[in-house]
């Protein structure tokens, strides 16, 4: 089974256009606990995990771990279009590689909103070991600086 609706997407919209600054592409991973958005930048080496756990979601009913890759610009441009609407529920169409945004309004006035996005095998890469005991927290205002100074480090750097 597979369903994730969220209410008050406006912080995703944010975090996608964030993340759009450090690639094009993003993996989409859905778990049973968590939706992760990853993007990585090569040079440089820098990777981003923006981690959204089921308790945000106003549903979130996943079976078995999914993940795709997904072109962050109709991603972002999908929600900018649907952020009129109350509400937003994504599918996954495994047969299709499809990931349908329905965007919906409690009137019965307002048609629901559709879009279909292409995805793609993942592109994750190898990580070596990860240490996720250690998170923090960065205001958005802080995380914005972080991504323009980026093309101002010349060699790898570890964060």
């Amino acid at each position: 089974m597979f369903l994730v609706r969220l209410e008050q997407f406006e912080p995703l919209i944010d975090a996608t256009s964030l993340l759009a600054q450090i690639s094009s592409d993003a993996d989409v991973k859905f778990t049973p606990l968590m939706l992760m958005i990853i993007v990585s930048n090569r040079s440089p080496h820098f990777v981003a995990t923006l981690q959204l756990s089921r308790r945000l979601f106003t549903n979130f009913s996943v079976d078995h771990n999914k993940s795709s890759k997904v072109s962050l610009e109709p991603f972002h441009d999908a929600m900018l279009d649907g952020g009129s609407f109350s509400s937003m529920t994504i599918h996954l169409l495994d047969k299709t590689n499809q990931m349908i945004l329905r965007f919906e309004t409690p009137s019965h006035d307002v048609p629901p909103l559709h879009h279909e996005l292409t995805l793609l095998p993942p592109q994750a890469e190898n990580l070596g070991q990860v240490e996720y005991g250690n998170f923090f927290t960065v205001t958005s205002k802080e995380l914005r600086r972080i991504i323009k100074e980026l093309p101002l480090f010349h060699q790898d750097s570890g964060i």
